[in-house]
C-alpha cells in the first residue's frame, strides 16, 4: 500500500467516539509513513471534521458541507412528566451537592449550566480546537478559535479559510495521495464493510422504538457531542 484515503461522510457523534478515529489515523501515519488523504462527501461537520484533520490534506466534494468546530450537550428533563403526568416522585441519594448535576429529576439552576461549561463543554471544546490547530499547519490558533464557534461551511468558505485543501471528487483525491507518495500509477482498492443478512434485518426493525433502562439512561444523561444537526 503506497497510501490511504479516508472516506468521510458524516455529522460527528460523541466525543470519544471521534477522537478514537483520530487517534487510529494518527497512529497509521506515525507507523506507516505513508500519506493519508481525507475524502469528504455529504457532510463531514463537527466529529467528521474533527477526524479529518489527522489527515495529510483534505479533499472535498463541491457539496459537502464541513465545519461546525464545537461542542453540544443535551439531555430531557423529566420532572413534569414524571410528577405531575405520572406521578411518579423521584428518590435520589448522593453523597455530594453536584454528584447527579445536571439531573432529570429537576430544571437545570445557573450553577449548573456553569458547572456543566466549566467541567465538560469548556475542556471538549478547548481540545477540538487544538486538534484542529495541530492538523491544519496552514492555521494558527487564532485562525481556528476565529472559525470554531459552531458554524458550518461551504466547501468554497472552508477553502478561503484554509479547512480543507481542494475541492474535487474521489479522482481528484486518488491523484493527490499518488502525487504524496510519489507514484504514478496506482491500483485504487475500496474496503466496505461485508453484507450480513443479520446486520440488514436489524436496519429495517431499527426504526422501531424501544424504550429500556439504557435508552431511558441515554435520554435522562447529558450527551457530550462533537455533532452538527438540523
Amino acid at each position: 500500500m503506497k497510501g490511504l484515503i479516508i472516506r468521510v461522510n458524516s455529522p460527528g457523534g460523541t466525543i470519544s467516539g471521534s477522537d478514537q478515529i483520530y487517534n487510529e489515523i494518527l497512529k497509521y501515519r506515525q507507523e506507516e509513513e505513508k500519506p493519508v488523504v481525507a475524502f469528504m462527501q455529504g457532510v463531514a461537520a463537527s466529529g467528521g471534521y474533527y477526524t479529518s484533520v489527522a489527515c495529510e490534506k483534505i479533499v472535498a466534494e463541491p457539496t459537502t458541507i464541513t465545519g461546525s468546530v464545537g461542542v453540544m450537550a443535551g439531555y430531557f428533563v423529566l420532572q413534569e412528566l414524571l410528577e405531575n403526568k405520572l406521578g411518579i416522585q423521584p428518590v435520589v441519594f448522593k453523597s455530594g451537592e453536584k454528584k447527579d448535576w445536571p439531573s432529570p429529576f429537576e430544571a437545570v439552576t445557573d450553577e449548573q449550566r456553569e458547572y456543566i461549561e466549566e467541567k465538560l463543554i469548556g475542556p471538549a471544546y478547548n481540545r477540538f480546537v487544538q486538534v484542529v490547530a495541530d492538523g491544519r499547519e496552514v492555521l494558527t490558533l487564532a485562525d481556528v478559535e476565529r472559525l470554531a464557534d459552531g458554524s458550518i461551511y461551504s466547501v468554497h468558505e472552508a477553502l478561503e479559510e484554509k479547512l480543507i485543501d481542494e475541492i474535487g471528487y474521489l479522482d481528484e483525491a486518488i491523484e493527490l495521495v499518488k502525487s504524496l507518495a510519489g507514484v504514478e500509477e496506482a491500483m485504487v482498492v475500496e474496503y466496505e464493510r461485508p453484507f450480513s443478512l443479520a446486520g440488514f434485518l436489524g436496519a429495517q426493525t431499527g426504526n422501531i422504538l424501544r424504550i429500556n433502562k439504557r435508552t431511558l439512561y441515554e435520554l435522562s444523561s447529558p450527551q457530550v457531542l462533537y455533532l452538527w444537526t438540523l
